[in-house]
């Protein structure tokens, strides 16, 4: 392992320490709201990114680069979410709550538009639900990455690391399906099931994800009003921009 991997290693471990700090000295009230309070919900996207980061990790240590950059991907979701709740609190929330609704409701409606074979109890069920969804609401437009991340200026740049970590990762694109073509083997033409990690995209991974999940800790931080497990945030700030000015030189196809 490089130093500079071996720093940006160390400091997501860091932050993860400094994400269950911020948990064990939250002071979070039960208010009406319950769950839908931007507060809990905070808590439950730091949540989400920690075990994201975990992941992660064990993924990095066993250089399952794919697999990892996939996971990343998801911790810049966390981000802009989080970004969401901070910037437009209760109103975030509604859109939470409509974008799940939206998503129910198609759901169920490709379960007959695919006419899905069903027990006639469910198929009752689904229906009442179905009809119960309709009653409360029109469908409405769902949340999705780009417009999240576009909530904030200075956030909807990051969107383009979304979009390469999808790209060469997430979906099975050609760029993404290129990793597990051998051309050059002396036997000839192959496959590989594990390819070749490039120490420069190990720095690019890491670095994606530290931003992201140190922006989680930002955000959470900020909605719980401040909390001393999340004293270290300027210091781990400072340090991420260091290594982000030397990373500069790496590039991912080394």
């Amino acid at each position: 392992m490089s130093p500079l991997i071996a720093d940006w290693r160390s400091l997501c471990s860091e932050i993860e320490t400094c994400a269950m700090g911020i948990f064990a000295t939250a002071d979070v009230k039960i208010t009406p709201k319950g769950f839908a309070d931007p507060q809990f919900l905070a808590l439950a996207l730091l949540a989400r990114c920690v075990s994201n980061l975990k992941g992660a990790l064990i993924l990095l240590d066993a250089s399952l680069i794919v697999e990892a950059r996939t996971i990343t991907r998801c911790c810049l979701e966390n981000l802009y979410w989080t970004v969401g709740l901070a910037e437009h609190g209760d109103e975030f929330v509604k859109q939470m709550q409509d974008d799940e609704l939206t998503h129910r409701r198609l759901t169920g409606q490709s379960f007959f538009e695919m006419d899905v074979a069903l027990d006639g109890e469910v198929e009752d069920r689904l229906r009442a639900f179905m009809r119960k969804l309709n009653k409360d609401g029109s469908t409405t437009k769902t949340l999705n990455p780009r417009g999240v991340a576009g909530i904030r200026e200075d956030f909807r740049k990051t969107y383009i690391f979304y979009a390469q970590l999808s790209s060469d990762a997430a979906h099975p694109s050609v760029s993404a399906l290129s990793r597990y073509v051998v051309a050059d083997h002396p036997e000839g033409p192959g496959f590989d099931t594990e390819p070749v990690v490039r120490p420069g995209e190990t720095i690019e991974t890491y670095e994606y994800l530290a931003m992201a999940c140190l922006g989680v800790c930002v955000g959470a931080n900020q909605l719980l009003g401040g909390t001393a497990g999340g004293a270290r945030l300027n210091a781990l700030a400072g340090r991420q921009s260091a290594l982000s000015n030397a990373s500069k030189g790496t590039n991912k196809l080394d």
